[in-house]
C-alpha cells in the first residue's frame, strides 16, 4: 500500500458498512479519501474519529446522492480542484428493498436501479 500514500480515493456509501470500513482502512494506510453518502453528518463523525494519519492519510466527508447526476459531478469537480484528481474509484453505495417481485413498488425498484446499476456507471464514467 505504500505507493498509495497520499493519493486520492473516492468511497461511495462511505457514512456505514462496508463503505466505512473501507474508507478507515485507506485512511490508516494514507490515503486521501473523499467519503459521499446521503447523511454526511455519518461521515464527519468518522472522519474526526479517524484524524489524519503520520502519512497524511485523511478522510473528507462529502454529501452526495449517487441518484443526482449533479451531486456526483460536483464530487469529481471537487477533487480535481483540490486534489488534482481521483487516483482509486469504490463503488460501494448500495441499497436494498424487501418487496418480492409479485408485490413490489416499482419506485423502489426504480431506486434499487439507480443506486446499484446507473450510479456506478455514471461514476465510473466520470472517474474515468
Amino acid at each position: 500500500m505504500d505507493r498509495w500514500c497520499g493519493r486520492v480515493a473516492l468511497v461511495t456509501g462511505a457514512s456505514s458498512g462496508i463503505g466505512a470500513g473501507i474508507a478507515a482502512s485507506l485512511v490508516k494506510n494514507g490515503m486521501i479519501v473523499l467519503g459521499v453518502a446521503r447523511d454526511v453528518e455519518r461521515i464527519k463523525k468518522l472522519s474526526d474519529s479517524l484524524g489524519t494519519t503520520a502519512s497524511g492519510g485523511k478522510l473528507v466527508g462529502m454529501k452526495c446522492d449517487v441518484t443526482n447526476e449533479d451531486d456526483i459531478k460536483s464530487v469529481f469537480s471537487y477533487a480535481k480542484d483540490q486534489f488534482g484528481g481521483i487516483d482509486v474509484c469504490v463503488n460501494n453505495a448500495g441499497l436494498s428493498h424487501s418487496s418480492s417481485l409479485l408485490t413490489g413498488d416499482t419506485k423502489e425498484w426504480r431506486n434499487m436501479l439507480d443506486v446499484m446499476i446507473l450510479a456506478p456507471c455514471i461514476i465510473t464514467r466520470e472517474f474515468m
